[in-house]
């Protein structure tokens, strides 16, 4: 009879790990986001120190049914791309259309946008003698 307890203990401590690992973040504060993409114009950049800044995004919100203005923050891990190549926050200009991927973190009632990834497509200049 004594080796039933023990046996017991056994199984239920083996089974603790793959419990805890079946409800992760049971009992913590979950920090909730999602990731979504938009499309627009810049309307103002602010550049702060480095690679890092805000930018103003004029678009048009299907959730609203109207334009909107949203600002993002731009972090050193921000991906900028201009006609494919990489840029920098300098290199983005006010009256660009611009698409990329913003992460909207919502805490506490308040929601905070961290741009993820932006790409310009600028025209290219067309040279003269070609055609």
């Amino acid at each position: 009879m004594a080796k039933t307890p023990r046996n017991l203990w056994r199984c239920i401590s083996s089974l603790l790990p793959v419990l805890l690992l079946a409800c992760p973040g049971c009992g913590e504060d979950k920090n909730d986001f999602e990731v979504i993409s938009l499309e627009g114009k810049v309307e103002k950049i602010t550049i702060s120190t480095g690679q890092t800044g805000e930018i103003s995004v004029r678009y048009y919100s299907e959730k609203h049914e109207q334009e909107i203005i949203g600002k993002g923050l731009i972090t050193k891990e921000t991906e900028i791309q201009i006609n494919g190549v990489v840029a920098r926050l300098e290199d983005i200009r006010e009256g660009d259309q611009v698409r990329g991927e913003v992460r909207v973190e919502k805490k506490g009632g308040k929601n905070k946008q961290i741009a993820l990834k932006i790409f310009v497509d600028r025209p290219k200049p067309v040279g003269r003698g070609e055609g």
